[in-house]
């Protein structure tokens, strides 16, 4: 038999371990990427793939063993307990598992990314398509300043949230939650309190806000499953205090330094920031009409109180009748996106857009191929084209586009 060198010995010098689960080719892809752009102290700093460097554990690696995952979700169903443990090192850090969003990104692959395009402390990335805020919390946990921008009022909401619970006193978010039932008491009803309308500058507000996006997974929760929102809620809040309470723990001993995050409502065909202002970008759009997001977070949003009708009109991908309709509309949105995106990042600064289609729901028109061509149009040189495959949704959708393009002004 010939002599045969492993993969990983190839790619990798002896003494550099991957972290567990490590094995897709886009993961082993953006770990060698990280292992050649990185020095070795980066690599233990701020690595998202490595376990461990001449022997040495990673940050991210000690991180996410230090956050008692198997107590924070004693109470979980069997089913999500093995998703959050299976996904330690890669989903079920930090604060990315309070209300876990439908269609949010890859936290640790946002992390890869935020390395290879040489992103550190003292930039600014901007996520203007935000969602649950991904993008924001890897940029924070690297010590990172970040910008979400999102149109729906849940997302900011979700990811101020997310943010804010990186960094604060627990003993006062203790002392808030310490009666579960009285809350549900005052939070149980058609709409959220007025509180949240007028009280915009408590200091206590954030804290408050945490306990509002637990009653609204909660709601979330009992519209799936045959309990009742006043036996889910006091376990969903318990929940996401033992998520905080680990990480903050955490977060200490590891003597994290956590960026700061502007959470935004508003559009990203309108972005409410200067010029030339931003060091990086990384975003993924609505994926033409595949999620229609403001039915996915309908009793969220209409228990916030907004009209889903006067948002359906803005949002991208929400718009037009037929597919061919549809399309142009969605393209002539994201012509705007893509415009807005060039004039608020600075000269050569990184732009990346991550983006799948789906074939039978766009009739076969490749939605990464004109997003390259209307950002080219735009100015925007393109890169690259890094492929990641869809768990899950194979029938459908079989991977998904990482582009990579830079600003050239």
């Amino acid at each position: 038999m010939k002599k045969h060198t492993p993969l990983l010995e190839k790619l990798f010098a002896k003494d550099y371990q991957l972290i567990d689960g490590t094995d897709e080719i886009f993961e082993l892809d953006l770990a060698l990427w990280e292992y050649e752009a990185l020095s070795k102290k980066e690599l233990i700093d701020r690595s998202a793939y490595l376990k461990s460097v001449d022997g040495k554990e990673t940050t991210h690696f000690r991180t996410c063993n230090l956050q008692n995952l198997e107590e924070v979700h004693k109470n979980s169903s069997f089913r999500t307990k093995v998703f959050f443990l299976d996904g330690k090192y890669s989903t079920g850090y930090a604060t990315h598992s309070l209300f876990p969003y439908r269609g949010k990104f890859h936290p640790q692959l946002i992390r890869a990314l935020l390395n290879i395009l040489d992103i550190k402390p003292g930039h600014t990335v901007l996520d203007p398509m935000a969602g649950s805020s991904t993008v924001a919390v890897e940029a924070n946990l690297l010590g990172i300043d970040a910008i979400s921008v999102d149109l729906s009022p849940f997302c900011e909401l979700m990811g101020k949230v997310k943010t804010f619970a990186l960094n604060l006193d627990m003993n006062i978010l203790e002392s808030i939650v310490a009666n579960p039932k009285e809350i549900l008491e005052k939070l149980k009803k058609d709409r959220a309190p007025e509180y949240f309308k007028n009280n915009k500058d408590d200091k206590k507000r954030s804290y408050y806000e945490i306990v509002l996006l637990a009653f609204l997974d909660t709601v979330g929760f009992a519209g799936r499953s045959n309990s009742s929102i006043d036996k889910l809620f006091p376990r969903v809040l318990e929940r996401y205090i033992s998520t905080i309470k680990y990480f903050q723990e955490a977060r200490q001993k590891m003597d994290l330094k956590i960026g700061r995050s502007k959470i935004i409502q508003g559009s990203v065909m309108k972005l409410p920031i200067d010029d030339n202002s931003i060091d990086a970008i990384i975003t993924s759009p609505p994926y033409s009409f595949a999620i229609d997001y403001l039915k996915n977070d309908q009793p969220q949003l209409e228990y916030l109180g907004h009209n889903l009708e006067v948002l359906r009109q803005e949002m991208i991908g929400l718009q037009g009748r037929g597919v061919e309709n549809k399309l142009e509309i969605y393209f002539n949105k994201m012509d705007q996106a893509l415009g807005e995106m060039k004039r608020v990042s600075k000269k050569n600064a990184p732009v990346v857009i991550i983006i799948g289609t789906n074939d039978i729901q766009t009739n076969g028109v490749r939605l990464e191929t004109k997003v390259i061509e209307l950002g080219e149009k735009q100015g925007l040189k393109f890169e690259l084209n890094l492929k990641k495959p869809i768990r899950g949704l194979q029938n459908t959708m079989k991977e998904e586009s990482i582009l990579f393009f830079t600003n050239q002004k």
